[in-house]
């Protein structure tokens, strides 16, 4: 009786090791194409976040163009230079980047829906099947900057925008994996029209954190 227990018990340790085997031969197969489907859809999710994290900061901000950039003239009206508020710019982008990453964690676990065929593998069975769902977590960090884009307009007109880039790293977190990625998006911040005789180029100074370069200085031909 105890020989009979044993064989049957080692005969279900010897399933159960099978099993765990398989399974695990299964995720090393299906954890690229998981992680793939994942990146794909968190960069859409965090692009999504991005676009709402500057419309809210800047409606609650009431944010214009004169907010932000500040044109001075001579006394004929012709435009001397355009001064941009590196503080207020400042203030915005740390409300953006914040703004991110409170987005971002509103939600703790994202999931992504995959066809049983598209895991198998082959053409012929891909998009075949019930979806598998699986979920993950996005862990970003944006980095976010402002440009100035100067363009012609007509006769003594010129088309400034104030462009918000967003640049973010960000790593999918599945079970038992990591995978990094980057996306970037960028936004009108401000636009005028400034009507008046022009200089031939615009020369945008910014700070710069960098101790051997005090400032880095942008110029914007028309």
């Amino acid at each position: 009786m105890k020989n009979k227990l044993f064989y049957i018990i080692r005969s279900w340790l010897i399933v159960l090791l099978c099993l765990i085997v398989l399974m695990g031969a299964v995720f090393l197969r299906v954890k690229p194409l998981v992680a793939i489907a994942a990146v794909n859809k968190a960069k859409m999710i965090l692009v999504s976040v991005a676009d709402k994290a500057i419309l809210n900061v800047m409606e609650e901000a009431n944010i214009g163009y004169d907010d932000i950039s500040r044109v001075s003239r001579d006394e004929d009206g012709n435009i001397k230079g355009i001064e941009i508020d590196t503080v207020a710019v400042n203030l915005l982008k740390s409300s953006i980047s914040k703004e991110i990453s409170s987005l971002a964690e509103r939600e703790e676990f994202y999931s992504v829906d995959i066809h049983i065929g598209t895991l198998i593998g082959s053409e012929y069975t891909t998009g075949l099947g019930p979806r598998i769902n699986f979920k993950f977590q996005i862990s970003p960090t944006a980095v976010v900057n402002f440009e100035s884009h100067f363009k012609s307009a007509g006769i003594n007109q010129t088309l400034h925008r104030i462009i918000i880039n967003i640049n973010m790293s960000a790593s999918v977190l599945l079970t038992g994996y990591t995978e990094g990625f980057s996306v970037a998006t960028s936004a009108i911040a401000a636009q005028t029209v400034i009507v008046g005789a022009a200089p031939e180029n615009f020369t945008n100074v910014e700070e710069s954190d960098d101790a051997d370069l005090a400032d880095e200085i942008f110029n914007f031909a028309q």
